[in-house]
């Protein structure tokens, strides 16, 4: 759908499925790490950009999620916390047993 999701956070495995599945609908992905020595200026370009914002609280800095938090509110702009990676990881081990299945 042409619109932009940017994922904050160090879960390769997460990030690698959310990339999948935003392109897969037509969106575009972006990614920022947001880890400790995460460029700040960076991350504020990439929230600039995006629709919709996912945020893995477990795997960013304390820095990266407040940036992102208040981004977000300041703006409006949606945003998805997931505080585990496991969550979206469910979303994997649907996928696979679906190619399983095909």
């Amino acid at each position: 759908r042409r619109k932009s999701v940017l994922c904050v956070g160090e879960d390769a495995m997460a990030l690698a499925l959310t990339r999948k599945m935003v392109e897969m609908a037509g969106g575009r992905y972006l990614g920022h790490s947001g880890g400790g020595e995460a460029d700040d200026d960076a991350l504020e370009a990439s929230l600039v950009k995006a629709d919709l914002v996912i945020c893995q609280t477990g795997c960013v800095s304390h820095g990266a999620y407040w940036r992102v938090k208040d981004h977000c509110a300041r703006t409006g702009k949606q945003c998805v916390l997931v505080d585990k990676p496991e969550a979206l990881s469910a979303l994997r081990l649907e996928r696979e047993a679906l190619r399983q299945v095909t």
